[in-house]
């Protein structure tokens, strides 16, 4: 027994190796080849935080409404592993908005990409223990084989795995999201293991401090505790009832501890930062701005996209940017539901699925029928689940096929790592632009024109013999092309052409050597036509193509004629 005991053990550490070395590779190689438009933000919000912890000023933690807590801890962390003297020079607190950051950085002998780069290690340690976790979860209520392949599939679908490789917050809330589920289906299938609502509560905290769209899971929480109570156990209803509402109240609890104790501006100012975070998003997503805009909520005011058009966007986004493995194991995954075979599936399997795809599909409801910005990534989360629950339906496949022929048994780890090796392999062409992946069935990419290919023509321009001595007018060119350069970017805002202010443009683009533009997203932002329409007969020094799309056109000033000059000024 000792012995059979030993093996399993053995195979056990086998195949959590094996699930490490498939899925870890594709999150830390190359690592610090692009930097998003949204990323500066969090780096600097992320360095604030970290001076104002080694400050005490406890109540300047709060940055934004999501509230991105472990966002800036991930960051804070990045700090002390690269630039831990940050806090002692008194410089105070530096604008999100603003190149004053990276300025200080270099004043002071460091790089914002070395930044970037340990932070973002940092967090695919965290996403890669919390894939582990997760397999953990899962395998209890299915099966290694199921679990192995739900997870593997998950983490290193091209579109998941470009956006958990960046400093925003989807890819963490995705696996806290996905934990917290996972441990409460555990708990409340496995003999009521205390550990198992610990970790779930626990998650639910750190999704919260993640990101406040979190908020649903509470509903599909209580969803699961009210279908235990029609479950034959010979308690009585009251029971079940006392049961049910103990076990959330505990669940909120372990939620709300964590939350308190990792979030310090919650110790010293409670009411400003409860009231801004859930003010605010509730305000963005039902009157499409902040309250600084709106000033308060006006529940007259609320209204909701008309028709499902919200909805069918999102649809559309994710079917673009999920591969065929994933479509073809959601469809086994809907056989597996309907199957009669108990011997294969149990009823928590059956169960695990329906409320992966319910969880995937509140997350797409939420954003689509609320106002506001609409971004694909919003909704990395409902990927997550949708791939969990499709590895569950190749695994569905491979137990039907092996009940068949016996002897496959033995050649499993074939199967699963040929199926996570095609899955890695339809992202492989978009490294490291992984979110830009798009099926072979669509038009376009669902995610284009985040920042990718700036860091190209900041290379590009980083070969010139005096690089050092240019001044770059970048669109919007702060930390997806300043942190490549190491001459001086001037940020082309986009503001200005939403405004009208040629007066800037023609300052900037006379006190400059070179001007980079960003076509690519002259679709999703029709106000580039201003300049890109007046530099139309003028030739670029360089074009960038990626994927076959144009994405970067670079001018030399001194080839800009006076007519274009002229145009502006009109």
């Amino acid at each position: 027994m000792n012995r059979d005991l030993s093996n399993t053990a053995l195979v056990r550490f086998f195949v959590v190796l094996l699930l490490l070395a498939l899925i870890a590779p594709s999150h830390v190689i190359a690592n610090d080849q692009v930097v998003t438009v949204d990323e500066p933000w969090w780096v600097i919000s992320g360095s604030n935080f970290y001076y104002a912890l080694t400050h005490g000023d406890f109540a300047n933690t709060l940055y934004d409404y999501h509230p991105a807590v472990t966002t800036t801890w991930v960051v804070t962390a990045g700090m002390l592993s690269y630039f831990p003297e940050y806090r002692g020079f008194g410089q105070g607190y530096f604008d999100v908005r603003k190149p004053k950051f990276e300025e200080f950085l270099r004043e002071n002998g460091k790089e914002a990409l070395d930044l970037v780069r340990n932070s973002r290690w940092i967090q695919s340690a965290l996403i890669l223990s919390l894939a582990l976790l997760a397999f953990f979860l899962l395998q209890s209520l299915t099966n290694q084989i199921t679990a192995f392949l739900s997870i593997g599939l998950a983490i290193t679908a091209p579109f998941y795995l470009g956006h958990s490789r960046l400093l925003n917050h989807e890819g963490m809330l995705a696996v806290f999201v996905l934990v917290s589920f996972l441990g409460m289906q555990a708990h409340l299938n496995k003999d009521r293991k205390w550990i198992y609502l610990f970790v779930s509560g626990a998650a639910f905290g750190l999704a919260q401090l993640t990101k406040s769209s979190s908020i649903v899971i509470v509903g599909l929480v209580g969803l699961m505790l009210f279908v235990g109570l029609f479950r034959q156990n010979g308690k009585t209803l009251p029971i079940k009832l006392w049961e049910a509402f103990k076990t959330f109240l505990l669940w909120l609890g372990i939620a709300a501890l964590v939350y308190v104790v990792l979030w310090p501006g919650v110790w010293v100012a409670p009411g400003k930062m409860l009231g801004e975070i859930y003010g605010n998003a509730f305000s963005y997503a039902f009157q499409g701005a902040r309250l600084d805009v709106t000033e308060e909520l006006q529940p007259s005011s609320f209204s909701l996209v008309s028709g499902f058009d919200g909805i069918l966007q999102y649809v559309r986004s994710w079917a673009a940017s999920s591969t065929p493995i994933t479509w073809l194991g959601l469809i086994l995954a809907l056989v597996a539901m309907v199957s009669t075979d108990k011997e294969k599936l149990s009823p928590p399997v059956k169960s695990t699925l329906a409320y992966l795809i319910l969880l995937a599909g509140l997350f797409i409801l939420m954003f689509g029928v609320a106002q506001g910005r609409n971004s694909p990534h919003y909704i990395l989360t409902s990927h997550v689940c949708l791939n969990v629950a499709a590895g569950a339906g190749w695994g569905y496949l491979w137990l039907q096929v092996q009940a068949k022929w016996a002897g496959l048994r033995r050649v499993y780890v074939i199967f699963l790592v040929a199926l996570i090796g095609m899955q890695i392999g339809a992202g492989l062409p978009y490294a490291p632009y992984y979110f830009t992946y798009k099926n072979p069935f669509a038009q376009s990419a669902s995610t284009l024109g985040y920042g990718e290919g700036l860091a190209q023509a900041a290379d590009y321009l980083s070969q010139k013999p005096d690089a050092a001595d240019m001044r770059v007018y970048a669109y919007n060119g702060m930390g997806t092309f300043s942190f490549f350069f190491s001459g001086e970017t001037l940020v082309f805002k986009r503001v200005y052409l939403i405004e009208n202010d040629f007066a800037t443009i023609t300052d900037d683009l006379r006190g400059s050597d070179y001007l980079v533009l960003y076509p690519i997203v002259r679709k999703a932002q029709p106000e580039t036509e201003k300049i890109l329409g007046v530099l139309q007969d003028v030739p670029p020094e360089e074009t960038i193509y990626i994927n076959d799309l144009e994405y970067i056109q670079i001018y030399r000033i001194s080839d800009i004629p006076n007519t274009v000059y002229e145009k502006l000024g009109q």
